[in-house]
């Protein structure tokens, strides 16, 4: 799986999306807001890990940083917190 790290109004924001989509095009939806990362997610055996880089956007992962963002937004999408 591919995300980007966006600058939004809220605060930085995780979007999440297939690897078959470039991180550019992806970014380009979000348009004006600032992508302040990215790169790739994986499950490691310590859990969610984000690595790499966007060869398109010139951009790096910060890996503690987005692993966190990533990790609260699937926590987010979870059904069981959902009220």
């Amino acid at each position: 799986m591919k995300y980007i790290v966006l600058d939004a109004p809220g605060g930085a924001a995780a979007v999440l999306f297939p690897r078959s989509f470039m991180h550019r095009w992806v970014a380009a939806l979000f348009a004006p807001m600032p992508v302040l990362s990215a790169g790739f997610v994986r499950t490691g055996t310590d859990g969610l890990e984000c690595y790499g880089r966007s060869s398109g956007l010139g951009l790096a992962a910060r890996p503690e940083a987005d692993t966190a963002l990533v990790a609260d937004a699937l926590a987010e999408s979870d059904p069981a917190h959902i009220l």
